[in-house]
């Protein structure tokens, strides 16, 4: 018993670990890129975070400078895209314990203010989540239930869009 109970603290402490990463990516590093404070084209800046500049996706709105995390479905992808004071920042993860961590992340933003969430529909059908954030900083945040813009090399995944400016 006292194995099996160590076993299961050990599996936990990866997803556990996992899990604070994404909510990290999506509350701290994402508002940070927004804000101009971690710039994702700077790779000593993206190092101390922790990620591995991932080069610059071109978009019909201009170039979006990207980084890692991980690899396999473990990996993370941060995306910062738009001039100030309407920034967009996306962030895409997924694998075995994707439906986990979404539900992680939309409970972490109600805990932080965030108001909306309920599930809706994309043109496609694809599920979504619209949460928006007032105060002095207004904020979006959409999650899609997929691998939006392909950044991913697995599914499931998970698109997290983070926009300023844009209540």
């Amino acid at each position: 018993m006292l194995i099996a109970l160590a076993a299961l603290a050990l599996a936990a402490a990866p997803a556990d670990d996992r899990r604070a990463e994404v909510e990290r990516a999506v509350f701290e590093l994402c508002p940070r890129a927004m804000e101009g404070t971690l710039s994702l084209a700077d790779p000593a800046q993206v190092a101390a975070a922790g990620y591995t500049p991932a080069g610059v996706r071109q978009t019909p709105a201009g170039a979006n400078p990207r980084a890692n995390r991980g690899t396999g479905t473990d990996k993370i992808v941060i995306s910062i895209g738009g001039e100030a004071p309407t920034r967009i920042c996306s962030v895409w993860f997924g694998g075995p314990d994707n439906g986990r961590l979404a539900d992680q992340v939309r409970s972490r933003a109600r805990s932080s203010g965030y108001r909306g969430g309920d599930a809706g529909r994309l043109g496609d059908g694809t599920r979504m989540h619209l949460f928006r954030l007032q105060g002095s900083t207004p904020r979006s945040l959409a999650m899609i239930d997929g691998d939006a813009g392909g950044e991913l090399d697995f599914e499931p995944g998970t698109t997290v869009i983070l926009m300023s400016g844009a209540n």
